[in-house]
């Protein structure tokens, strides 16, 4: 990407392929992940992303070792692997940390490794680190047929909540159910907090909520005292046409609510914020979280997600598709 924009701002360009520098593996990719991140830096809306472009945009990958820098140990050409990148991942040669990568399981093929780093490193951190999620909580998931809200899904049920998937059509409710929702409440035909209530009158011990202005408030009132509601997004305020509009941006960044802390100190509420990016230099707890879920799903404990494959080519369609808001699980390009 040259600068933000439309779908047109996507544009397949050759450069040269740097050496990797010591302390980085670079590897021939396979497969790259796709999440509403890119679709923001896409527009120009992640603030990560601003004074970077041109850009190249892509935060996970698989793919095959092609050579190792000087340092690095524990990989060789050759080896399958799979990684996190600050930006990057659309590319056929990545450079890469190699803190940031690691093998890929046997039982995985490249869409999976290309998937997974993203949705889970979020999902277990929202909840474990930031949630401080105990066995006993009631938990509500928006999106929860996505990509981040699948791996949450997941790591719910391993734990032993109760968990209220919410999804935005009926196309998903059976997807959110099959990934570990205990009741799915689908916005299009149900009134989402009607049947919240129904479901829970008591409140949640945690919303996990990435829509932004649309559901927050909402989200902030069925939340329990002590309850905690965890944000790592704002999807409603883009919009389905693959433009940015600035008279929707306006009208839901006026309509995001803004939390008195004399309010969340008398409701004996919680509210965070976090950004997974933000994370990346965190080394140490980047790979403590992702050890703990490669011996979960060396386990079998976690199952396989949807995903939806495209040629790399294809990236347009792929952002457009993620955009509808009809896709379920996770997509994926793949070289």
């Amino acid at each position: 990407m040259k600068r933000p924009g439309s779908h047109q701002a996507l544009i397949i360009e050759e450069v040269p392929i740097r050496s990797p520098r010591p302390g980085e593996v670079q590897v021939e990719v396979r497969a790259c992940g796709i999440n509403f991140a890119d679709i923001a830096v896409r527009l120009g809306l992640y603030g990560a992303a601003k004074g970077l472009y041109p850009l190249c945009p892509g935060l996970e990958f698989s793919g095959i070792v092609k050579q190792v820098g000087e340092g690095v140990k524990g990989f060789e050409a050759g080896q399958k692997v799979f990684g996190a990148t600050r930006f990057g991942g659309y590319s056929e040669i990545i450079n890469c940390p190699y803190q940031h990568i690691w093998p890929l399981p046997n039982s995985w093929n490249f869409e999976r490794g290309a998937t997974f780093p993203v949705a889970y490193l979020t999902a277990y951190y929202a909840l474990y680190h930031v949630g401080h999620l105990r066995p006993e909580d009631k938990v509500l998931v928006h999106s929860a047929a996505g990509g981040v809200g699948t791996a949450l899904l997941h790591l719910l049920r391993l734990n032993g909540n109760l968990v209220v998937g919410v999804v935005g059509s009926s196309i998903k409710v059976d997807a959110a159910f099959n990934a570990g929702a205990d009741h799915v409440i689908d916005k299009s035909t149900d009134d989402l907090w009607h049947k919240a209530e129904e479901i829970c009158p008591e409140g949640y011990d945690i919303i996990l909520d990435a829509n932004g202005a649309t559901t927050l408030m909402g989200s902030f009132s069925h939340i329990k005292p002590t309850g905690r509601l965890l944000i790592y997004g704002f999807a409603s305020m883009f919009s389905r046409t693959g433009k940015k509009s600035l008279p929707k941006l306006l009208w839901y960044y006026l309509k995001t609510p803004r939390f008195s802390p004399f309010d969340l100190t008398s409701n004996n509420k919680t509210v965070a914020g976090f950004n997974l990016i933000y994370l990346f230099e965190h080394v140490s707890l980047f790979r403590e979280i992702m050890e703990k879920l490669l011996r979960w799903d060396a386990k079998g404990l976690l199952p396989p997600m949807p995903i939806k494959s495209y040629p790399f080519e294809e990236v347009a369609k792929a952002h457009t598709d993620l955009e509808s808001g009809r896709t379920v699980g996770k997509l994926v390009l793949t070289l």
